[in-house]
């Protein structure tokens, strides 16, 4: 029997995902804000600094097709503490070797923590969309605004470490030990296992019973179950939803101030503040994003983004005016910004299935995050970089129409009144 409904609960266990989230960008965003740092002391080519991207990709894509087994296996709670544990370990063990040029076990290392950071990524989404169910109210779009504000503090306090001029060891490790700190305060708040939320007593406008599974969701519920994410239609098109939303985001951090800087003459500081702007849009978006759920649903909210980001990418890829350029920047941050944090709510609607359907949307969404934008950059060594983003109209105009796969529950989480 589910004990009662408790608010406070379910606060302190949307709280306890909030700090996790920040956590987890804090301290990815503190190895990015110091991969210039890492270069300079290795001396490494732009091709040489590639292969660390693609080690920790790998890693991070071997995280993502495990983690529904093992979230399903360990809980949430425990993914977490197993793998933010790992990343405090790996990722200073990393910087320290390439320090002292021992560059191939600090490769394995940067392995480990990809895959470390992949289990947990998928671990904190699962538990904060039990969160949300918890709370009876759309809050995916704020723990995603929480990471990406930690990624943003974490770059600011990585240019004052630069500038301090405290070497990459010792700055990741000092970050890790006060991440674990605040981990370990955090993780108590989230409820242990696989427990789902106690149910709410809600108005007769919100849906009171448990939501209706699939017949290939109720053998999974049941033991022995041979339930799998890849053979459901509906969590495979929410999965190139997120991916579609995802693969404009990636591509706009890794190329954007590029394109602007060779197709449209920016100086490399006012391409730099282009990005910075489509960052600040979209932020601001994922904090405002439960109000927008409410008010207007998953389908119209995916619907107006991709209207924006196919705007966007016209104004940026067409028009030759600096100051266009800045309003199709925001008009893209706008437009991206909620597309993975509903495939994410989406593919979490059916609770018995949740940590595998949130797994396989992961996946799918993090495998183009990752890989998507070095398809763009070959595209752009041919056709150059602004015309390069032409395949991203095209992923924009199939979440226009596909939007309608991420539909909420009947009353569910989300539901436009």
């Amino acid at each position: 029997m589910s004990r009662p409904f408790d608010h406070r609960f379910a606060v302190r266990w949307t709280s306890g995902v909030l700090v996790i989230f920040a956590l987890l960008g804090f301290g990815f965003g503190s190895w990015l804000g110091r991969i210039p740092a890492l270069r300079d002391h290795l001396g490494a080519s732009t091709l040489e600094m590639s292969w660390l991207g693609l080690s920790l990709a790998l890693g991070s894509l071997t995280g993502l097709v495990f983690s529904g087994r093992t979230v399903s296996w360990l809980g949430p709670r425990r993914t977490l503490a197993i793998g933010i544990s790992g990343q405090t370990l790996a990722l200073p063990a990393a910087a320290a070797l390439f320090w002292v040029d021992a560059t191939a076990p600090a490769i394995a290392c940067l392995v480990v923590y990809g895959l470390m950071f992949g289990t947990s990524d998928v671990a904190m989404n699962v538990s904060g969309a039990g969160a949300e169910r918890a709370l009876g109210k759309p809050r995916m779009p704020l723990l995603h605004a929480a990471y990406s504000l930690g990624s943003v503090s974490a770059m600011g306090v990585s240019a004052l470490a630069e500038t301090s001029g405290i070497i990459v060891p010792v700055h990741l490790g000092a970050t890790y030990a006060l991440i674990l700190v605040a981990a370990v305060l955090a993780l108590p708040h989230l409820p242990p296992g696989n427990a789902e939320a106690p149910t709410p007593e809600r108005p007769a406008s919100v849906h009171t019973g448990p939501t209706p599974l699939p017949a290939a969701a109720a053998l999974d519920a049941a033991p022995g179950g041979a339930y799998s994410p890849w053979l459901q239609p509906r969590i495979l098109v929410i999965g190139l939803i997120a991916m579609s939303m995802a693969l404009a985001e990636g591509t706009a951090s890794d190329w954007l101030p590029l394109a602007l800087a060779d197709g449209r003459g920016f100086a490399n500081e006012s391409a730099a503040l282009t990005l910075g702007v489509f960052f600040v849009s979209m932020t601001l978006v994922r904090i405002a994003g439960s109000w927008l759920l409410i008010r207007f649903g998953r389908v119209r909210v995916l619907q107006g983004g991709a209207i924006l980001v196919i705007a966007g990418l016209v104004l940026v890829i067409l028009i030759p005016f600096a100051w266009v350029s800045v309003v199709g920047a925001v008009c893209w941050g706008v437009g991206c910004a909620l597309g993975f944090p509903i495939g994410i709510s989406a593919a979490a609607d059916h609770p018995a299935t949740a940590t595998r359907d949130v797994a396989a949307v992961s996946a799918i969404a993090y495998t183009a995050f990752l890989l998507g934008p070095m398809g763009i950059g070959f595209l752009g060594e041919h056709l150059g970089l602004l015309h390069a983003f032409w395949p991203l109209v095209a992923f924009a105009a199939f979440v226009l129409i596909a939007a309608r796969a991420a539909r909420e529950p009947r009353g569910g989480v989300g539901t436009a009144h």
